[in-house]
């Protein structure tokens, strides 16, 4: 025989399932994308007024023209000097950082657009083993536009310091 209390119990338990499938329910229109809350799916317009017309900033004459970026390639760069940049000679200082063989880093000057060698390949020390360090190279160079290169030197045969180019960084840059 049932107790006075099961059927309270099955209202109870049907109550709550019931809340529990509105809570759902509920949740489940909340999480609904791109739905406005009180949205009712018909579309609807809307109007925007046109831009008004601002002031643009002439462009002003500039003294010196755009210098790029610092040169990066894998663990090499180069900091200094910068494409396009103007530099006074004809001492100049080159900078970077890298990682090579060694700390064996090796560089050249071309006459810009040209294979010239005006400084032939040398060699700078930087990093080693993957840790990556400074480098400086001092060049003299006449006025003119050049091309610094440096790379790390393939040494899987152990004697080709000029090649293949790892981890080439190149800059144009132009001589006062």
């Amino acid at each position: 025989m049932e107790s006075p209390s099961t059927p309270d119990r099955r209202r109870a338990r049907t109550y709550a399932a019931a809340l529990g499938a509105v809570a759902l329910v509920l949740t489940l229109a909340a999480c609904q994308t791109g739905a406005d809350p009180g949205d009712d799916g018909t579309p609807s317009v809307t109007t925007t007024s046109s831009p008004s017309p601002t002031a643009s900033a002439e462009p002003t004459p500039s003294a010196t023209p755009s210098v790029g970026e610092p040169v990066v390639n894998g663990p090499n760069s180069i900091t200094s000097p910068l494409p396009g940049e103007v530099v006074a000679g004809p001492d100049v200082t080159a900078t970077g950082e890298g990682t090579a063989f060694e700390a064996t880093l090796n560089y050249r000057v071309l006459a810009a657009g040209t294979e010239d060698e005006v400084v032939p390949v040398s060699f700078t020390e930087a990093g080693a083993n993957g840790e990556i360090g400074p480098w400086t190279i001092d060049l003299t160079l006449e006025p003119g536009e050049y091309t610094l290169q440096v790379w790390e030197p393939d040494m899987s045969d152990g004697e080709s310091p000029d090649g293949p180019y790892r981890n080439l960084v190149e800059v144009t840059f132009t001589v006062s």
